[in-house]
C-alpha cells in the first residue's frame, strides 16, 4: 500500500511540476499609448478584432495582421459614460457591448446609467485600397439596466438571449435582444463580492462564460473560478461549486474547445495570465507576475478564428498609469 500512495504522490507531483512549467510567450500586437485601458474583445469571422475601451467609450476594430491600424467602430461622447467593457456576438456579425455610467473608488455608480448597445458589423466596410471606412457600423442602444450597479461581462446565451454580469450587485441578467426586456436569472451566494470575509475590492462577479451547460464566472474578490448547471433559458439548475480558488483579482477569462481556461488577472490584483486545465481544481501561472510588465492589466482573452490563429489567444491588457499602455497582445498556446 506505501508503494501504492508513494506511486500516486510523485506522478501528482510530477503532473502539478509539468503544468507549472509551461509558459507563454507573450507578444504585443497593438500598443494603444500610456495610460490606456483595452478592456475586452471579440472576434469576427473574418478574423478582425473588436476591442472595448475602458478609458473612453469606444470600440475599435484591430487588425490580428497588424498591416492597418485599428479603426474606430463606435465612439460615444457622453460626461456620464466611463467607457465600454463586456462584448459578445450572438448572430453572425451582430455584437452587444456594454457602456458604464461613472463610478467612484468603491465601484458605486455616482452618474449615469449602465446600457447594453446593439452594433451590426454587416453594414460596416473599409476600402481595400485606402483602409478608410466606406460604410458605417449599424450602432444602437438595447435598453439602459437602471436597475443594475456595475455591468461588467457579457456572454452570449441563443442567438437573442444574453447574458450580463453585475459586478457590484453580484448577479447575472438575463436581456432579451429582441425586446429589450431584462431579468436577474441567477443570483448566487458566489457571485458576492463578500462570499469571503473581509474582500479587498467591491467586484464579484466578473468574467462570465457558457461552456457545456453551465455558466461558468470568475469572483474577483474572491479570487475564484466557479460554474453552475444552467438551462436553454438561462435557469439556474443544481449547485454552484467553485472550481479554483488560486486566481488572485481574477478578471474575464476563455475556454478552449477542449475544456481549458485561460484565467486574465488585472493589474493592481496580479498582472498574471493563469491557465486551469480540466479535471484540475489548481490554475497554473503562464505568463506574468505582480512585479512582472509583460501583462500588466491584463483583462480578456479570445481565440482566433481563422484557420491559421485558432491556437492563438488574443488578450486586452490596460493600465491607468502614465507609463504602462493598453495593448492588444497575443500567446501561442500550441503546446499550453
Amino acid at each position: 500500500m506505501f508503494s501504492h500512495i508513494s506511486l500516486a504522490l510523485t506522478a501528482a507531483l510530477l503532473l502539478s511540476t509539468a503544468f507549472a512549467s509551461k509558459s507563454a510567450d507573450v507578444n504585443v500586437l497593438y500598443n494603444f499609448g500610456n495610460s490606456t485601458w483595452a478592456e475586452n474583445l471579440a472576434v469576427r469571422a473574418n478574423g478582425q478584432i473588436l476591442v472595448s475601451r475602458l478609458d473612453k467609450p469606444e470600440i475599435l476594430q484591430v487588425d490580428p495582421t497588424g498591416a492597418n491600424s485599428p479603426i474606430t467602430v463606435a465612439s460615444w461622447d457622453s460626461p456620464t459614460m466611463s467607457g465600454c467593457l463586456g462584448i459578445s456576438e450572438t448572430t453572425p456579425d451582430m455584437f452587444y457591448v456594454i457602456t458604464d455610467g461613472v463610478y467612484n473608488a468603491d465601484s458605486v455608480l455616482t452618474s449615469g446609467v449602465n446600457s447594453i448597445w446593439e452594433i451590426d458589423m454587416s453594414t460596416f466596410a473599409v476600402s481595400k485600397k485606402t483602409g478608410a471606412v466606406v460604410s458605417n457600423a449599424t450602432v444602437s442602444k438595447l435598453v439602459d439596466i437602471t436597475t443594475s450597479g456595475l455591468l461588467n461581462g457579457l456572454t452570449t446565451l441563443t442567438d437573442h438571449t444574453i447574458l450580463a454580469a453585475d459586478s457590484h450587485n453580484g448577479w447575472v441578467y438575463h436581456i432579451n435582444t429582441h425586446s429589450g426586456d431584462y431579468k436577474v436569472a441567477i443570483n448566487d451566494e458566489k457571485m458576492k463580492f463578500d462570499y469571503f470575509p473581509n474582500p479587498t475590492l467591491n467586484i464579484g462577479v466578473n468574467g462570465i462564460k457558457v461552456y457545456d451547460g453551465h455558466l461558468y464566472w470568475t469572483n474577483t474578490a474572491a479570487g475564484t473560478l466557479n460554474r453552475i448547471g444552467i438551462t436553454g433559458k438561462g435557469t439556474p439548475v443544481g449547485k454552484s461549486e467553485i472550481l479554483a480558488n488560486n486566481v488572485p483579482k481574477a478578471d474575464d477569462f476563455v475556454i478552449r474547445s477542449d475544456g481549458t481556461a485561460f484565467i486574465a488577472q488585472n493589474q493592481v490584483q496580479g498582472n498574471e495570465l493563469s491557465v486551469l486545465y480540466p479535471k484540475s481544481h489548481v490554475a497554473h501561472v503562464i505568463a506574468g507576475s505582480n512585479t512582472s510588465t509583460i501583462v500588466t492589466g491584463v483583462s480578456a482573452g479570445k481565440f482566433g478564428r481563422l484557420q491559421n490563429d485558432k491556437h492563438i489567444l488574443y488578450l486586452t491588457t490596460g493600465s491607468s498609469s502614465v507609463t504602462m499602455p493598453g495593448t492588444v497582445s497575443w500567446v501561442d498556446t500550441t503546446k499550453i
